[in-house]
């Protein structure tokens, strides 16, 4: 049972405690975001997997943990993390305009090239995993199966 008790805010305990339930309220919102290297193989190309990504039909099972699955619109993957020699580096593409024509130097956040194409290349994250993945085919399970099983 919650009780809810008048606050005072020149009373330091009530202070102490309104912080206290206010940073773990934060720490449950955190999100936490990664990049990460998948290869998919030369299962489905390139243009298949952006046009699903614009549809936002990418979903994702137990990323963080040890079978983690990806679907790709109606293709499923199952993955396995590996460790890399080097690290992968992950860059966003912005192309330049005339309005952009503030100099590099002055952006100390983060790491930028200029390219001859007019596309400048800002560094957004590194890691040093990939996650390989292999096609799987799932099948939903047969009704006798199931009966098969309620009955034992």
């Amino acid at each position: 049972m919650e009780v809810d008790t008048p606050s005072d805010p020149k009373d330091p305990l009530t202070k102490t405690s309104n912080n206290a339930e206010q940073s773990h309220e934060q720490e449950q919102e955190e999100e936490e975001e990664f990049l990460i290297m998948a290869d998919i193989g030369h299962d489905i190309d390139q243009q298949t997997v952006l046009e699903h990504a614009v549809k936002s039909e990418i979903r994702a099972i137990d990323i963080d943990g040890t079978n983690p699955f990806i679907q790709i619109g109606p293709y499923t993957f199952q993955g396995q993390y590996n460790y890399i020699l080097g690290t992968n580096l992950f860059f966003s593409t912005t192309s330049a305009s005339l309005d952009d024509n503030i100099s590099t130097s002055s952006r100390t956040d983060e790491a930028t090239t200029n390219n001859p194409n007019g596309n400048d290349l800002n560094l957004i994250g590194t890691s040093d995993k990939k996650l390989n993945l292999s096609r799987v085919y799932i099948y939903p399970k047969k009704t006798d199966d199931i009966d098969n099983q309620s009955k034992s």
